[in-house]
């Protein structure tokens, strides 16, 4: 039966392959890049779907599926971000050792803020069972698969984790421990490739707080709510979504109300995804630019380098919408 482990429970599993089978497969470029990072010279991960691929609902392909059947270690963020591959490593990858990197300890999680209005003294915890702010209308997709669905009003984890690169160090460390009891003759090079990052990592979020600190005070909307955890870590102000879903467009009457209430707007942060029609009405309306932003970098290439890429992405593109 497939369950999800902790930390603790990988360490007490027996070495299932040494590093040149061990196949690892990773759901994500950003959570990818972190694992191929970790495993260095040591050997390459797997990327389950092609980037782009929209984490929260996906139907698998016969090479996707024979990759989970394959896979001694599954990485992925879990089924708050994507039910339906929960459901796929229930049938396919039973004997898979998973690794839900939303579990790993010590982690900045932040609840769902939806369309709305954003509430900028919203205290940010890493605490699943507090929760401040309203219903969110069209989330079932992120929820569903989970014990506590049936209550609306249940704490809902902002699943954009990766964004905070505080995380980000974190899920290096866990992911090398991960790896180091699949295949402990490897363990310390994990280790060390893990330290390594981390480092950089943090040397590079640095660079980015100094960067960013004189625009805090331009706030900017976005096409949906996907920044939170990066508008936290960074000190950047957004005033409200025009969406909470990442795969519906805002209807006319709530736009209409965003944008009523939406005066002095940096710029409209836009994704792939966003409506040209969406684009013009907020543009036109507002009288601002929008600069499209990509919160998984999926036209970055793929590998160790995509994750400091994409925050050098994320940081251009916030410094080109409010500078």
């Amino acid at each position: 039966m497939f369950k999800p482990l902790s930390l603790s429970l990988l360490l007490s599993i027996p070495a299932a392959a040494q590093a040149d089978n061990l196949r690892v497969v990773v759901n994500l470029a950003p959570l990818h890049s972190l694992t191929a990072q970790v495993m260095g010279d040591t050997g390459t991960p797997e990327l389950l779907t092609k980037p782009g691929t929209s984490a929260h609902g996906h139907a698998l392909r016969p090479s996707e599926a024979q990759r989970l059947q394959k896979a001694d270690m599954v990485v992925w963020l879990g089924a708050a971000m994507s039910p339906w591959l929960a459901d796929a490593l229930k049938e396919m990858s039973t004997q898979a050792v998973n690794l839900p990197l939303l579990d790993a300890e010590g982690l900045t999680l932040l609840t769902q803020r939806g369309a709305h209005n954003h509430d900028h003294d919203e205290e940010h915890h890493d605490d699943h069972d507090k929760h401040e702010g309203e219903e969110h209308a069209h989330e079932e997709d992120h929820e569903e698969g989970h014990d506590d669905h049936d209550d609306d009003e249940a704490p809902r984890v902002d699943t954009h984790a990766w964004l905070n690169p505080d995380n980000a160090v974190i899920w290096l460390s866990t992911i090398a421990e991960g790896l180091a009891a699949q295949d402990p003759a490897n363990a310390e090079a994990y280790r060390a490739n893990a330290a390594a990052a981390a480092k950089a990592i943090a040397e590079q979020a640095t660079k980015t707080e100094a960067r960013l600190a004189p625009l805090a005070d331009h706030e900017f909307l976005t096409a949906h709510d996907a920044y939170q955890y990066y508008e936290a870590r960074f000190g950047l102000t957004s005033h409200a979504a025009i969406t909470d879903s990442d795969d519906q467009d805002a209807g006319p009457a709530h736009l209409r109300e965003v944008l009523s209430a939406s005066p002095d707007m940096g710029c409209f942060v836009t994704e792939p995804g966003t409506s040209a029609a969406t684009i013009t009405l907020v543009t036109d309306t507002l009288d601002i630019p929008h600069v499209k932003i990509d919160p998984l970098g999926a036209d970055l290439p793929v590998g160790a380098d995509h994750y400091s890429a994409h925050m050098s992405s994320l940081a251009d593109g916030f410094a080109e919408c409010l500078g």
